[in-house]
């Protein structure tokens, strides 16, 4: 199997740039939401309640951590050696792993930002308490983000459909020269279904741009 490296970067030292920055981000992020987490996982050894604000904050870091170590710190290593990407250590099974947690942490990420909104948004524009976010949304609302996260990650999985792209491990569909056909420049799927992988990057896209208007709306109002 032969992937076309730099396809997106142009040259090595564009790919070190891109790397390095994307690598020092990565642990930064990380860090800092495993300093949020901690924090709150202080307060609850510590006999302290912990109120839907923090909740959240705590699934928000769980799924920064996965996207931001997977995809930005880890970057490249995941990657399939076969790929000629800089410092690429990986495989197939590395590569689907990233592609994996690169859909599940970015996409939970973001809902959780849309929660953060709607907590701040009831609180502040309808006077909720907190108490009474914690008893008509919070568990439906918890609820509602994982599953729509393990089904968006899950069913590129299922199709095989993560694999190297620009660097990194995405959704995307693997074709190579054909062996079997007299046809110059023809290629084939090795890997992949094209038609789930579009379906799903524009159901995402679409859960995407509802929570960032749903966020904008809920800060202006």
């Amino acid at each position: 199997m032969s992937f076309n490296p730099f396809s997106c970067r142009g040259s090595n030292r564009t790919e070190l740039i891109v790397e390095t920055i994307q690598r020092i981000g990565g642990f930064l992020s990380t860090f800092g939401s495993s300093l949020i987490l901690s924090d709150i996982a202080k307060k609850v050894r510590n006999g302290k309640e912990t109120d839907p604000y923090q909740r959240i904050m705590v699934g928000m870091s769980i799924f920064d951590i996965l996207y931001s170590f997977f995809l930005f710190f880890l970057g490249t290593w995941m990657a399939p050696v076969e790929t000629g990407s800089l410092w690429a250590k990986g495989n197939m099974a590395s590569c689907t792993a990233q592609g994996f947690f690169f859909m599940f942490g970015g996409s939970g990420e973001v809902f959780y930002q849309g929660a953060i909104s709607l907590n701040i948004w009831l609180l502040i524009v309808f006077g909720w308490k907190q108490d009474k976010f914690a008893e008509k949304v919070e568990k439906p609302m918890h609820i509602i983000i994982i599953t729509l996260t393990f089904l968006l990650a899950g069913i590129p999985l299922a199709f095989q459909n993560y694999g190297p792209a620009c660097g990194g491990c995405r959704i995307t569909t693997i074709r190579a020269k054909c062996s079997d056909t007299d046809v110059e420049n023809m290629l084939c799927k090795l890997r992949g279904n094209e038609r789930v992988g579009a379906v799903v990057a524009k159901i995402r896209g679409s859960f995407l741009v509802l929570v960032l208007v749903f966020s904008t709306v809920a800060m202006v109002w």
